[in-house]
């Protein structure tokens, strides 16, 4: 072979062995950063344990109705006839009221109640309610609005609501602090110079946090802007406002970090009606309730359009999310604390005969598929 046909045949030999590392390098990049895609979904994604949550939204007078949804899920009385309980629970505005109910409710059926409450207590305490248990309707109760109240930033008086829960926390239920919950419990409130949303957490870190009074909490959570007065929580600074009218109309965020299995989001009727009369006005104070009810309709337009958003959140953060959310006959206004027996019966009557709805993905207008 000729001199220069060797040195051709080297060169050819070097520039395929010099094509073949390029190739093998670059193939090597190309694995590594299809690795770190896959491991990065791996990182992202949670990791689901074997929690159920149930999630309560506000609702003010409608309580009864995520009452009877409840013990429908609890009790197996929906047509799957499945008995769901729940390891964690969220609740905001009176939902917070059924979170805790819930609460009772399981460590007695666990046997681990001092002070014990069954489904049927709770259904009397509903039941015995009106509006004169809720806030000061007493000829002096009224009287106060206009001259005191209103100067203050608020309307009606809840200091009946207060002795009330007070009774059923501390007598009946034997819950004191936010820490002697029985499950897991989130509980948002919205501070009032701040706007932002608190979610207390019955098991947190801090000991302040588990040693907030539950009173204090629960006040806060469904102190209504205008309607009631902001409430302050020993423990924290500054005062709260409903939490329902912060990022927590449906606690569904404070579950981000349960990484649940199940998630059953309770809710009350929603739809294009919306009732929010007040009863103890019809014959008294004709001016005051048209304020009371423009806040409060302004509100609940608000809290109806970001309901929506925050459903899309759920199907996010639990493997399976549900909506239980009842349709019934007719609206229940949104102040009026004397319908809970009726609305406790017709929304359990609605539940024995339909069983929570699957989220499977985000969804714009997801209600009017109801």
């Amino acid at each position: 072979m000729a001199r220069g046909q060797k040195v051709a045949s080297l060169g050819e030999s070097d520039a395929r062995r010099g094509h073949s590392e390029v190739r093998t390098i670059c193939l090597t990049y190309v694995a590594l950063f299809l690795q770190s895609i896959s491991l990065n979904k791996i990182r992202r994604r949670p990791v689901f344990r074997s929690k159920i949550g149930f999630v309560f939204s506000g609702g003010a007078a409608r309580i009864a109705q995520e009452c009877a949804l409840t013990k429908a899920l609890m009790e197996g009385l929906t047509p799957s006839g499945r008995k769901i309980r729940p390891d964690v629970v969220a609740g905001t505005s009176s939902g917070a009221l059924n979170a805790v109910a819930v609460n009772a409710i399981l460590k007695t059926k666990d046997g681990k109640a001092g002070k014990g409450m069954s489904w049927e207590d709770y259904k009397k305490i509903l039941f015995d309610l009106d509006d004169g248990k809720i806030f000061d309707i007493t000829p002096r109760g009224l009287a106060r609005i206009v001259p005191r109240n209103i100067p203050e930033g608020f309307i009606l008086d809840t200091a009946p609501l207060r002795r009330l829960l007070e009774e059923v926390l501390q007598e009946k239920m034997g819950f004191r602090s936010l820490g002697d919950l029985y499950l897991p419990t989130y509980i948002s409130v919205v501070g009032r110079d701040t706007g932002k949303t608190l979610r207390l957490y019955s098991r947190d870190p801090d000991p302040r946090i588990r040693k907030l009074p539950l009173l204090d909490v629960l006040m806060a959570s469904t102190a209504i802007p205008v309607a009631f007065k902001p409430r302050e929580i020993k423990g924290l600074k500054g005062s709260f406002f409903d939490g329902g009218v912060g990022r927590d109309g449906i606690p569904v965020e404070a579950m981000a970090a349960e990484h649940c299995r199940e998630l059953y989001i309770i809710s009350r009727m929603r739809g294009d009606e919306t009732m929010t009369g007040v009863t103890v006005f019809k014959k008294r104070r004709p001016r005051v309730p048209k304020i009371l009810l423009n806040v409060l309709l302004a509100m609940e337009y608000l809290i109806d359009a970001l309901f929506e958003s925050e459903l899309d959140r759920a199907p996010q953060i639990a493997r399976r999310a549900f909506l239980y959310l009842p349709k019934l006959f007719k609206q229940y206004p949104l102040l009026d604390f004397s319908t809970q027996r009726e609305q406790y019966e017709e929304t359990l009557e609605w539940a024995k005969k339909h069983d929570p709805v699957e989220i499977k993905k985000p969804r714009k207008r997801f209600l009017g598929l109801f």
